[in-house]
């Protein structure tokens, strides 16, 4: 495998038809697409790395045209705080907050803002597991017209991180890969690819 093919194909825009649903998330993308169904138009959605936060924040946020504010433990306080007193004021069409942590974990030394974050409802993804990827990846394939054996779709899970928008990105390389090398997508050369992958990301 002489170089590593980029990866071309247009970024799908996230939205609630193209997330995959697993028993973690269900609730979570239940409430998401039923704002009329909020309690508050403050909600916070809790997560790990790779749950889909970022993509059902997007998704929600395209439509409902409310703010999406991802990492929000990121945020500067003082914005944060003006965020969610618009939303409470009818001034935005809701405000939806994504985190890896809870707010008390958030380190907020505004008191006015613990407070308001306090009252705010979570609701939380659980972080993907093989038997729950498994489809999902098989799925993958099949979107771009590859079917392959179990063998890879358990080597690709032991290697690649539980984010389905992360095996999205590997499937389409490795399409493009195969596709560039006449290859089947066999265990071996997907094992050779992200050995090659691997070999690169460490030069750079």
């Amino acid at each position: 495998m002489s170089q590593i093919p980029f990866n071309l194909r247009p970024k799908a825009q996230p939205s609630f038809s193209n997330f995959h649903i697993a028993p973690g998330n269900q609730a979570a993308v239940s409430m998401l697409r039923a704002r009329e169904r909020w309690t508050s138009p403050v909600l916070l959605l809790l997560g790990p790395s790779g749950s889909g936060k970022t993509h059902l924040g997007q998704a929600w946020q395209a439509r409902y045209s409310g703010e999406f504010i991802d990492d929000a433990q990121l945020m500067e306080e003082a914005a944060l705080f003006d965020a969610i007193n618009r939303a409470l004021a009818g001034q935005i069409a809701g405000l939806l907050l994504s985190s890896h942590i809870p707010p008390t974990e958030w380190g907020v030394t505004l008191p006015d803002l613990k407070s308001r974050l306090n009252a705010v409802p979570a609701i939380t993804l659980t972080e993907h597991d093989e038997a729950s990827l498994d489809p999902i990846l098989r799925e993958l394939f099949e979107q771009v017209g590859r079917t392959v054996g179990q063998d890879v779709v358990a080597y690709v899970l032991r290697q690649s991180e539980r984010s389905v928008d992360v095996l999205r990105e590997l499937v389409h390389e490795l399409d493009i890969a195969a596709g560039s090398a006449k290859a089947d997508l066999t265990k071996a050369f997907v094992a050779k690819y992200l050995r090659a992958r691997s070999e690169l990301d460490s030069l750079a």
